[in-house]
Parts: C-alpha cells; structure tokens; sequence
C-alpha cells in the first residue's frame, strides 16, 4: 500500500512529477538563499534576488504553473523574503515598454479583420510552393529584414499575425502542431538577428553606442554598422533556419490547406476602402518606429499608443475593444512586468554587479583575446538568458570590455558591438520580448524553445566572434 502511494506520488499524475517537482526546486532556492551568509561583496537582500530569481525559473522551466502566475508570485515572494518592497517588486509594470507591447497586439488583430495576410501567404506560396520547411525560410528572411529597420518586438508581431493565416488554414492546433513549433520559435529568432544589421535596428544598439561615444569619444557610421552587422545576419538566418526545422520536423503542409489559402486568396478580389485604410495604419507605425531613430519625440511606446488610440476613433472604428483584447496575451504581459520587475531588483541590489565582478576575476582575461571574447559572450548571452536586462548588463559589461581592449590595442567598436547584438534577445528561454510575445500563443513551451533554440544560440555567438573583431579591423574602426 505504501508502495503504491510511493509510486502515485511520483507519477505523472502525482504531486512530484515535473511541475511538483519545479515547485520543490525553487522553495528549496529560496531556503538555501535565506541561510547564506552576505559578504562584502553582496548583500543579503542581493543573495534573495538572486532566490527569487532562480525560484521563478525553476517554475517556468518546469511549467508549475501558468506563466503570469509564475511572474506574480516571483514578485510577492521577493518580498515575502526580503529581497524587495512592494513598490519596487512591482515596478517592472511601470515600464514603457509594458504598455508598447500591449499596444502593437492592435497590429496582428488588425491584420486578421483583412485579406491582406492572405494576399501576402498566396504571393509566398509562389515561391516556396507547398513546403513548410520554404515557407519558414521566407518568414525568416521577411522577419529579419523588416526588424533590420524596425524594433524587434513589433516585427516578430506583424509576421506572426501573417503566421496565423498559414496555421489556421492548416488547423495547426497549438502544443500539437510542430509547424506551429517552427513558425513561432523561428520568427522572433530571424526578427533578434535582423536586428544586428542596422542601428536602427534595436534600441540596444543605439544605447551601446551611445555608451561608446561617452567612454571614448569614438563613433559608428550607420554604413559601417551595416557592413559588420549584415553579413552577420546572412549567414545566420540560413543555419538558424535548417537547425530549427531538423530538429523540430515541421508536418507538410495539406494541398486541401494549399488550395484553400490560394482560393481564398483569389477571392478576396480588389481591397477593400476599410482594408485600403487598415493597410495605412499598418505601414504608418512602422514608419513611425523608423524615423523615431532621428526624431525622439516618436518614441515607440508613444507612437504604438498614439495609433492604438486612432484606431477607436468614431469614423475611423478600426478595431472594437473586444476585438483588441482578446488579441492581447494578457498572460504574457504579465510575465513580461515581472522579469522587468525582477530585473529591476536585480540591479537595485547589486547583484548584477557581483556576477560581473565574480565573471571578470576569474582569470578569463588570461586567456587568449579570442578564447577571452567567446567565453564572455557565452556567459553574457547565459546571464541575459535568465535575467533579461538588456541596458544594465551594457551598462556593466561594456566600460570593463572597453578597457580590456585597449589594453591589447582592439578596438573599442568591438565589444560595443558584440554586446549591443547579445541583449537584443537570446534563443533559449523565451523570457525577453521579442520570444514573450509568440510564446503566449501556446504552440511551444519552455523546453521546445531551449530544444530548437541551442544550435541557433551557438551560430550566432560563435559567428559574432569570429567576424566582428576581423571586420572591424578590415574597416579601421
């Protein structure tokens, strides 16, 4: 009897199965966390951050429970803990960038009330014919492309609203439908490497090189950051792309699928006036985002409300309210205030500060300048995987960086660069923006992205190593 409890227990069904058991992991984090002794180099709340910050990873990883749950309960643990009030546990919430995501999920339900998805998926079926495997290669290179000149977030948005045309066509149900794997986890991944091509690229790009121009004075052209940026996206994209699909294994696409999307395609016939003006707004923020590079009086946020806020207006009518937040993953935004809140508590307590310090003193900088480039990358692209604060860990990184290589006579655009290109996002736990907002879809989880994203996260850092402090030099930079 007692071994038949035992085994219950541990069962799928039991308590002790993997979401039981993620529970078990991260209490026991923040046990070990309240016992350690703080030191001089960190305090005792640093310790509990760094708790609760592998107390929610623990959860998420193991899918305890729902991923906004996870995020809020983080929270309200940091403070039962110590580790934060509750002003500052809470106060990723107040960050811009919150309300600019909710704001672009107008894009995506705007897109679906109109044939222009359609259109576009029966004019890519011209060129990839009926292979799924095709059709993730072209949604790749047009997510990469349009974040090239666009932030990263609202680029992963728009084609994943095209996205849903192929999958709905298709009944690609989400959890089940490894197509629906592909597509999700492959387009916020091609929108973070079209990002590294210009500096308009990601609002990380332009604070790294702000933060360049500040140490030192020196300055990137836009020409020169394309010249070292795109080639990097040239070859990423392509390997990312055969990673993704041979290790997920996208279903073919049906011909019933195929010859429903192209009918319904034919007819859709000539715009219509509603469509003509939904087309407008849809073109007019991405516009907007790209000139808000030379104008700052268009910030993003302030640009995706703004027209959020058009689209309600009496005669315009664009969207209804029902129609925009049923588009709007609620549960993704709060997961996404609380790695920002976590990220806040992070930085407030030092924390970040003593990894660095701790990373920095370990002798890496012995080791030769390549061997030296490609272990901080690796252990950057790690600490941002699981603490997503892009402008803190630039802030940290990149003076310590500077000054490592002006001592072997490198230049100071080459760990500018690297580091710019490593916190626009990373391809192993969907837990920065740009993955956040396909993961609240529910075709994938925690593990199918870390599965799919391993090989792609390692192209791209070896790649960025490799080519940047060569390309670079090649330009005088």
């Amino acid at each position: 009897m007692a071994q038949e409890a035992l085994v219950k227990f541990f069962s799928k069904e039991g308590f002790l199965n993997k979401k039981g058991l993620g529970l078990v992991l991260g209490l026991a984090v923040l046990i070990i966390a309240s016992f350690m002794p703080e030191t001089a180099d960190i305090t005792h709340q640093g310790i509990m951050v760094i708790g609760v910050l592998l107390f929610a990873v623990c959860l998420w990883v193991c899918g305890t429970f729902p991923v906004g749950v996870t995020g809020i309960l983080a929270l309200v643990m940091a403070v039962v803990v110590g580790a934060a009030d509750y002003k500052m546990a809470f106060g990723g919430f107040s960050a811009s960038v919150v309300f600019y995501v909710i704001a672009i999920f107008s894009l995506p339900a705007l897109l679906a009330k109109t044939q222009w998805g359609v259109r576009l998926v029966a004019r890519l079926f011209k060129l990839t014919g009926d292979s799924s495997s095709k059709l993730i290669l072209a949604f790749m290179i047009g997510a990469g492309l349009i974040s090239t000149v666009m932030s990263d977030v609202p680029a992963a948005v728009l084609f994943m609203g095209i996205a849903y045309v192929v999958l709905r066509a298709a009944d690609c149900q989400p959890g089940k439908s490894n197509l629906g794997k592909c597509m999700m986890i492959a387009i916020p991944i091609a929108a973070v490497i079209g990002g590294v091509v210009t500096p308009a690229g990601s609002s990380f790009n332009v604070l790294a090189m702000g933060l360049l121009q500040q140490a030192t004075g020196q300055t990137i052209s836009f020409l020169d950051w394309i010249l070292v940026g795109l080639p990097i996206a040239v070859m990423c994209i392509p390997l990312c792309w055969i990673s993704i699909v041979k290790i997920l294994k996208p279903e073919p696409l049906e011909k019933v699928a195929f010859d429903a999307l192209r009918e319904k395609a034919a007819e859709a016939g000539k715009p219509t006036t509603y469509e003509i003006r939904a087309l407008v707004m849809i073109l007019a923020l991405p516009v907007l985002w790209i000139l808000g590079s030379w104008f700052p009086i268009l910030n993003v946020t302030t640009v995706a409300i703004i027209g959020l806020a058009i689209m309600f207006i009496p005669g315009v009518n664009l969207l209804t309210w029902d129609e925009f937040s049923k588009a709007v993953p609620w549960t993704i935004i709060l997961m996404m205030g609380s790695v920002l809140s976590i990220g806040g508590m992070f930085s407030a307590s030092g924390a970040d500060k003593f990894i660095t310090n701790l990373f920095m003193s370990s002798g890496v900088t012995s080791l030769d300048f390549t061997l030296f480039l490609l272990v901080t990358v690796i252990f950057v692209y790690l600490l941002h995987t699981i603490a997503p604060v892009g402008a803190a860990i630039l802030s940290l990184f990149l003076p310590i960086l500077i000054g490592v290589c002006a001592a072997v006579g490198v230049s100071a655009a080459v760990p500018t660069m690297l580091l710019a290109f490593i916190v626009a996002g990373n391809f192993l736990l969907p837990v920065n923006p740009t993955l956040i907002v396909t993961y609240g879809e529910g075709y994938y989880t925690f593990g199918d992205m870390f599965k799919a994203g391993v090989i792609p996260a390692i192209i791209f850092c070896v790649t960025m190593v490799l080519w940047v402090p060569f390309m670079c030099g090649v330009l005088g930079l």
